[in-house]
């Protein structure tokens, strides 16, 4: 591809870079201006039910009530969105707007739910009638993005980007120096730009929540002057607040604040309902919501100084080279996204998690600050799983004992290597094979009644033993599984690491009179020591991370006596649904096979200085 075509590419990239966000930020006022159309929508409906009376005998309203209510609303102060009432099809505010369809009311009445409009832009609300059962109309709100759509700061942030993606454009044809400062310049444009989007979403999200409080604080005060009887009997009040919360005040400060409420924060605004009787609407700020936009927006205002570094990139290399370099990209793309998606993205979730009181079943996540880590470090049962998990652990030195003699065995004679190519498929068996059909078939075997362990312990004498089912010996019958799974690969690794002991060594020692002893522990054995310990620090980090045995065999039990760290942590997450606790718990692990980790650097290090 040629320099001007990558040009071309550079100059579309910026193009992204700049209407993608963009796009992001219309689509999030949009958002917030419709959730706060259906807030209104909902929160006039019932106002509406509040003060306006019924007709005498019926449930139905007082039409003409309800004719100066509606339109009464057209001059209260303060409320963002324009509304419309309907009764039942007829229109009260405006009398030359066009008629409710009915079918729409229909549908209203089949399913007594808000409804969005996509034809009129509009937010619907049944209207039902005074005891509730039947919907006689309907309102409409139609609500504005809320000034003017974008921030100087964004404005200026835009120009920047522009500027930056210009002159970085023009850089293409200078040198590598000046080349090189344009596109750090550019990149951090982009970054600005991208964090100016971020902001400028938030700020839509968060104007959307004041302006509904500010909303149905209008309303309730407003439904208080009408009907004073609502003043001693505020939990009347409550369907004008439908999705907010409302608490006694002692008093109130005008507009909408942020507060740290049981380490939530929450959007608040005070209704006084009189002299010194207050109400407190609190409600999730749109803000809250908005968190995983910022990686998003970052990412996409990146595509310009992207587009300009790989054009600059493909017009620097040959063409061989650059198709041989996207090609192995490609290759790499699907694995590299599903690395991104369920190993680094968990990985940055997991802190954030670990200090907050995160579930699911929980509309708050509070910020706990290290009460997780305290909960963990004080939990018998996480620390009785870790001595399980321990206790597991300790075949992998016994394998790799096992393993080692098994090596020197097949690795002496003439006929040596045909043993050692014989072997494989058996030695490779365990590894290659499903962890869980492996677990199925020794669950079999460990079966008190079928298993073929247990038939042959009865014709013995032994009797049966009930491995899976005991809580002395359910744990060591997991750990000779998780011995046999381990022993063919170690076995396979010692014999490549004898094959490279050179017989020269041996020879040597066999000259000075040493024995087979002598001369396995005096030679082979020290340079052996990196593959041994390379073999005993990853089997240990592996075997802490043991997990599919535990859930086939025994699912943690007989009375949790193979209850492993990693199937401790699924079930605080998956069963108990705390996600806070359990992320703690995960790092806690991460510790302990980061030490673990660390140990074996060192120790590799030394053996191959000393070997």
């Amino acid at each position: 591809m040629t320099r001007a075509r990558w040009r071309v590419v550079a100059v579309a990239a910026l193009a992204l870079a700049v209407l993608s966000p963009l796009g992001v930020v219309h689509w999030a006022r949009s958002r917030a201006a419709r959730d706060l159309a259906e807030h209104d929508a909902t929160a006039v409906a019932a106002y509406l039910t509040l003060v306006t009376p019924s007709v005498p005998g019926g449930v139905d309203y007082d039409l003409p009530r309800l004719l100066i209510r509606a339109r009464a609303l057209d001059g209260l102060p303060g409320l963002s969105a324009r509304f419309e009432v309907y009764h039942p099809t007829a229109p009260l505010v405006r009398a030359t707007a066009p008629p409710l369809p009915t079918a729409t009311l229909e549908r209203l009445r089949r399913r007594v739910a808000v409804r969005w409009i996509d034809e009129a832009d509009v937010a619907l609300a049944p209207l039902l009638d005074r005891n509730g059962w039947d919907v006689v109309g309907a309102v409409a709100a139609e609500a504005d993005g809320g000034g003017w759509p974008f921030s100087p700061w964004f404005l200026a942030a835009l120009l920047l980007l522009l500027v930056a993606g210009v002159q970085a454009l023009r850089g293409m044809q200078a040198t590598a120096e000046v080349r090189q400062q344009a596109l750090k310049q550019y990149w951090a444009a982009a970054a600005l730009f991208g964090l100016a989007a971020f902001a400028a979403v938030r700020l839509a999200a968060g104007d959307a929540t004041d302006r509904w409080l500010g909303d149905v604080r209008q309303l309730m005060q407003e439904a208080v002057a009408r009907v004073p009887e609502l003043r001693g009997a505020p939990a009347g009040l409550m369907p004008i607040a439908r999705g907010a919360e409302t608490v006694p005040a002692d008093s109130g400060r005008a507009g909408a604040r942020r507060r740290d409420i049981g380490g939530v924060s929450r959007a608040t605004v005070a209704v006084r309902l009189s002299a010194g009787r207050w109400l407190e609407l609190r409600a999730r700020p749109g803000e809250a919501g908005t968190v995983g936009w910022l990686p998003a927006l970052l990412g996409l205002a990146a595509l310009g100084p992207l587009g300009l570094w790989l054009g600059a990139w493909a017009t620097s290399v040959t063409p061989r080279h650059r198709h041989e370099t996207l090609a192995g990209w490609g290759f790499l793309a699907p694995s590299a996204l599903h690395l991104v998606a369920f190993s680094c993205v968990p990985l940055l979730l997991v802190p954030y998690l670990s200090v907050h009181r995160w579930s699911p079943m929980e509309p708050a996540h509070p910020f706990v600050g290290l009460s997780n880590y305290g909960r963990v470090l004080g939990d018998p049962l996480v620390w009785s799983a870790l001595g399980h998990t321990l206790v597991y652990a300790c075949s992998v030195p016994v394998a790799l004992a096992l393993a080692l003699g098994v090596a020197l065995l097949l690795a002496g004679g003439r006929r040596s290597a045909r043993r050692r190519l014989g072997m494989v498929p058996w030695l490779l068996l365990p590894a290659v094979a499903s962890v869980a059909a492996i677990a199925l078939v020794w669950r079999q075997l460990y079966h008190p009644d079928v298993g073929l362990i247990d038939r042959l312990l009865t014709r013995a004498g032994l009797g049966p033993v009930d491995w899976l089912g005991d809580p002395a010996v359910a744990l060591a019958a997991l750990t000779l599984v998780g011995l046999w799974m381990q022993f063919g690969v170690y076995v396979l690794v010692f014999l490549a690491a004898l094959r490279r002991v050179s017989p020269s060594y041996l020879d040597a020692a066999r000259v000075d009179g040493a024995d087979a002893w002598q001369r396995f522990w005096r030679v082979t054995f020290p340079l052996l020591r990196p593959v041994t310990l390379f073999a005993l620090v990853t089997g240990i980090v592996g075997a802490f991370q043991v997990f599919t045995l535990v859930v086939v065999l025994t699912a943690g039990g007989p009375l949790r006596g193979t209850d492993v760290i990693v199937y401790h942590i699924y079930r605080t997450a998956w069963e108990r649904l705390q996600f806070g606790e359990a992320s703690a718990q995960a790092l806690l692990l991460f510790a302990l096979l980061f030490a673990a980790t660390w140990l074996q650097l060192k120790l590799l290090d030394r053996g191959v200085e000393h070997a």
